[in-house]
């Protein structure tokens, strides 16, 4: 697995296909430096046979094929009911929705040994995955028009291919509620989710 302890800055693009005889997809995709090409895709349609659930993808032949599965919110999947592999291998993941401190309600991943941290600055802006001696922050880029916003990415330390699948495909859920303001707006969500759970 290749690293290099060189800075990194890249550009995603937003981007959505609407082929005639399948269903759309939309995403991100562009070149990660040295590691080449990433697309990570999702569907934005609601699918009732997905049972409430969505699903993002990251592919790029230097890459993990990286899902990302949670209860659909806001059009992506979101951290509710979520699952995270990297090819096929699940990770851990925990979050504190409840917690008022912002170190607290970040999102906790583990993954073959390693330990990562993901938070938010806040609504809109930088997010950042953390792992000892590398850091991967990702912050809004580039407006385009009728895609939406794309995104600039910067890893520092010694950052490989699964540090930067897991920040980029992670731009593709809903993680609004790892800030206050995110939760306090996901509230009556988390309780119709509750209600849903139950229900199943």
């Amino acid at each position: 697995m290749e690293t290099s302890s060189e800075p990194l800055t890249f550009e995603l693009a937003p981007y959505t296909d609407r082929p005639k005889k399948e269903l759309p997809t939309t995403g991100i995709r562009g070149d990660v430096g040295r590691f080449g090409a990433v697309v990570v895709e999702r569907c934005p349609s609601h699918r009732p046979q997905a049972k409430g659930m969505d699903t993002a993808r990251l592919t790029g032949p230097a890459f993990p094929e990286t899902v990302f599965r949670g209860k659909r919110r806001s059009g992506m999947p979101s951290l509710f009911g979520a699952e995270l592999t990297l090819d096929g291998n699940p990770t851990d993941l925990r979050f504190n929705s409840r917690a008022l401190r912002k170190e607290d309600r970040a999102l906790r991943i583990a993954h073959e040994g390693r330990e990562y941290v993901y938070s938010l600055e806040g609504l809109g802006k930088a997010k950042i995955l953390e792992r000892e001696g590398v850091r991967v922050s990702m912050q809004p880029g580039r407006f385009v028009p009728s895609a939406g916003t794309g995104t600039t990415g910067t890893a520092t330390g010694p950052a490989d291919t699964v540090d930067l699948a897991i920040a980029i495909v992670l731009e593709q859920v809903d993680t609004d509620v790892l800030t206050l303001g995110g939760a306090a707006l996901s509230s009556p969500f988390a309780l119709m989710q509750r209600f849903s759970d139950q229900a199943e």
